[in-house]
């Protein structure tokens, strides 16, 4: 056994030399050359011989423990650093697998304390209490331990070089929401293994309590009522701790998301650009400019309004159009060539054919009509005379050509003089 004295003095009396090496040896282990290069840069006045019994004496106290394997290179001994991290208020995030494993040993535990007061064994029933409360507080010292490193996680990505790119900057907080956060969530759910835990432990507590003033007192009720309270704040602790992380690793993940999609959608656009000019610029694009739907993480009180409104939501009522309605007409469908031909032989002699187009189709666009101008005067079934230039208004335009007179080929032999038809 180290003599613990000894150990403390030796902290205390070094603690200048002992600070700057936890930084070196949160990278890896050093190797004997560099520790006695490290301790000559801070004590300039010693001598190597004073080096020496100094690196002696961290050794005899489990201060310095070789690596395995590699006896000429040295690490902090593991509790030693827990114990410098806690006095420098250093947090390292832990996984949140350890949470749950401790919930498991907790429902093992309620287990053991049902058992013993089954047996009426209170030696055991006190033992099994106290290592319940044991437990309880791990978890409530790791949830502190895991938010405080959440806070150093979001103040890292924060204070870290502009210089950097924005997704490497956040690479740490993109790593610690999916690795913990995420199952975080999961874990502290309404129907969660945290909850079904907490309720079980709870169970057994109050079980033994009433029992106890039913059947006579096997342990003092001052410690299950102790345990149970302290229950109680482990699980509210665990909501505090996720409400917390969310509040501070949220807007952070979805600020990288958000630029991670507009630098995607910015190197598409440029490169459409460059290929085909700015005119070429899809306008399915211009979506990826847009901000995406925030989270919504509001209050209790918000979130109770919004519940509450839900369920006083009320429809509108649907409104159907009344039997008495007569819808409209729909669309005339345009004419065929077949029907022109036969309702333009019905009305033949005709003087001017276009005179007649504008009394068939008042409402024609200016194409149309002259589509139905030149085809009917160039079909071979009609004898057709040329006409003066005159004006036509049609419904958008006014059209200045030469139109023709039509009659049956049969009747009359065809102009064979006759021009094609000009309009301008």
């Amino acid at each position: 056994m180290i003599e613990p004295k000894r150990v403390l003095r030796a902290l205390a009396e070094h603690w200048a030399l002992l600070e700057p090496l936890c930084e070196r040896f949160d990278q890896g282990t050093l190797s004997l050359v560099e520790l006695r290069q490290h301790l000559a840069r801070h004590q300039p006045e010693s001598t190597p011989q004073d080096i020496t019994q100094l690196l002696d004496q961290w050794i005899r106290l489990d201060i310095l423990v070789p690596v395995a394997k590699s006896p000429n290179r040295f690490e902090l001994n593991a509790q030693i650093h827990d114990f410098l991290a806690y006095l420098r208020r250093e947090h390292r995030l832990g996984l949140c697998l350890e949470i749950e494993a401790y919930l498991r040993h907790l429902e093992r535990l309620a287990g053991h304390i049902q058992d013993a007061f089954d047996n009426r064994d209170s030696d055991d029933l006190a033992r099994q209490l106290r290592l319940l409360d044991m437990r309880v507080r791990d978890v409530l010292k790791k949830l502190d331990n895991d938010e405080q490193a959440l806070v150093a996680v979001a103040e890292r990505a924060k204070t870290s070089s502009r210089q950097i790119p924005l997704r490497q900057r956040y690479a740490e907080v993109l790593a610690t929401w999916d690795e913990y956060v995420e199952p975080m969530i999961q874990l502290v759910n309404a129907d969660g293994a945290f909850e079904r835990g907490v309720r079980q432990v709870e169970s057994v507590l109050l079980t033994l309590l009433g029992e106890q003033a039913r059947l006579g007192h096997l342990v003092d009720d001052d410690m299950l009522l102790r345990t149970h309270a302290r229950i109680l704040e482990m699980q509210t602790s665990a909501q505090l701790t996720l409400r917390h992380a969310r509040e501070l690793l949220l807007p952070l993940r979805e600020e990288a998301r958000r630029h991670n999609a507009v630098t995607r959608g910015a190197a598409l656009a440029l490169a459409v650009i460059r290929r085909k000019g700015l005119d070429a610029l899809p306008h399915a694009a211009l979506p990826l400019f847009t901000r995406p739907q925030s989270t919504f993480l509001g209050s209790a009180s918000q979130v109770e309004a919004y519940v509450y409104a839900l369920a006083r939501f009320e429809p509108k009522p649907t409104r159907f159009p009344k039997a008495h309605r007569t819808e409209r007409d729909p669309a005339q469908a345009p004419r065929t060539v077949k029907e022109m031909l036969q309702r333009c032989e019905a009305a033949l002699p005709m003087p001017d054919l276009m005179v007649w187009l504008l009394e068939q189709e008042p409402e024609g666009a200016t194409d149309e009509l002259l589509y139905w101008f030149s085809r009917l005067s160039r079909d071979k079934r009609f004898s057709r005379q040329r006409l003066e230039r005159r004006d036509y208004a049609t419904r958008e335009h006014r059209v200045s050509l030469h139109s023709c007179a039509l009659s049956s080929s049969r009747d009359a032999t065809p102009d064979s003089n006759a021009s094609p038809v000009h309009a301008s």
